[in-house]
């Protein structure tokens, strides 16, 4: 990790990562430490690319790079911000110029299937003696210890095991989103250790747990009373008055929660309901709770959920729009804080994708640049961590080792 007396121009600037990741949380994790200004590598195979790359959304077809490989814009916007080195590590060459690379990195990040570091010789310690310091992130579905820790496992495998299936609905990235977020953290503090002199610092993060630890409000009744969760639709447990009211037009609603006493007693005087009114007294259970509801929605039934959101919030309670994609992209709060950029892409075009969410005073968070074409800097890399000149990465090239996207005028 590199030091400097100057002030840092971004959080990680100096820290080279190495990333075999793929798919989301794979491919997510690294793009935050990447637009929190670390130099990012990801290396993919030419016989076996990633994944998210034959992902074609709905609103395009089958994408294809000058070279023939297929892309997407879902891989584009997963990938943006790091740098693309083809290598072969079937490759004996391939493995050592990996290994030559390790040696001039901070991090590595892999969330492979079970063994396949191992098969490669290249499992944490055996990457240890390429580099005392490194810090190395593994993610799986499971962990990579224990009974379940051979098994292969993907978002539909780790949300039906939780259960989130069961109390929500099939999601097929929620998961992953969580364990990127909390690999980043994780790679940040082992960083940090190493910098303090820990010898090198290798994080087991499994999915299922950082899953698990969300889940804790519909796991404690069960474990603590013995009762099995049940879906209570848009009741928030515990509060005074919580749900969505019908609005006018099509699929509109507002969501509302009361806190207090005081959010009770305002409300009711605003919809001049003094008979439900308990003049700031204690409501808890509050027993006109249904009353109170049939009267919210009466009162918003002509209006617009920006209208019930605007009128509440005016009054001190909490409200907000029940809203789509579609809504969210148009958000005027999100708009007002740049939660959305235009990356350009060669083979994709414009494309809008949300913005990096790391925004620090100082050292403030930046997309770096569009998604990579398959082996665009594997030159380049080869070059400026490894010196290499253009005879050997030619005869990387010859043998297979490594592969690099045709240069373009």
């Amino acid at each position: 990790m590199a030091s400097s007396s100057a002030a840092p121009v971004s959080l990680l600037q100096g820290v080279r990562v190495l990333s075999f990741g793929s798919f989301v949380a794979g491919n997510l994790c690294p793009l935050l430490l990447a637009e929190l200004g670390a130099d990012v590598v990801k290396i993919e195979s030419r016989e076996r690319p990633e994944a998210l790359r034959s992902y074609h959304s709905p609103d395009h077809g089958e994408l294809f790079e000058p070279s023939g490989l297929p892309t997407a814009a879902l891989y584009a916007g997963l990938a943006r911000s790091v740098r693309s080195v083809c290598i072969d590590m079937r490759a004996g060459a391939g493995r050592d110029t990996f290994r030559a690379l390790v040696a001039h990195a901070d991090v590595v990040v892999e969330n492979l299937g079970p063994g396949t570091m191992e098969s490669w010789g290249c499992s944490f310690e055996a990457l240890r003696a390429h580099n005392p310091r490194l810090v190395m992130l593994s993610i799986s579905g499971y962990g990579r210890s224990g009974p379940l820790a051979g098994h292969r496992a993907y978002a539909s495998n780790i949300n039906n095991h939780l259960g989130l299936t069961a109390a929500w609905a099939i999601d097929g990235t929620h998961f992953d989103v969580v364990a990127a977020v909390h690999g980043a953290s994780a790679v940040v503090a082992g960083l940090a250790a190493v910098e303090q002199g820990a010898p090198g610092v290798h994080v087991d993060l499994a999915q299922a747990e950082t899953g698990a630890a969300l889940m804790a409000p519909l796991y404690l009744d069960a474990l603590a009373n013995g009762r099995e969760w049940e879906a209570a639709p848009n009741e928030v447990p515990g509060a005074l008055f919580s749900g969505v009211v019908r609005c006018a037009g099509a699929d509109a609603w507002a969501a509302i929660e009361l806190e207090d006493a005081r959010d009770w007693h305002v409300l009711c005087e605003y919809l001049g309901r003094d008979d439900l009114d308990r003049h700031g007294l204690p409501v808890a259970p509050p027993p006109d709770r249904e009353a109170l509801r049939d009267a919210v929605e009466q009162w918003a039934a002509p209006l617009t959920p920006l209208q019930v959101t605007h009128k509440l919030q005016k009054i001190g309670l909490a409200a907000a729009p029940v809203q789509n994609s579609e809504d969210l992209w148009r958000d005027a709060q999100h708009r007002a804080r740049g939660a959305f950029v235009e990356i350009a892409h060669p083979d994709i075009g414009p494309v809008e994708y949300p913005d990096t969410p790391s925004r620090l005073s100082r050292t403030p968070g930046r997309v770096v640049s569009r998604g990579a074409r398959l082996g665009e800097h594997t030159a380049e890399v080869l070059e400026t961590w490894l010196g290499s000149g253009a005879t050997a990465v030619r005869e990387l090239v010859d043998c297979g080792a490594i592969w690099q996207a045709p240069h373009e005028e």
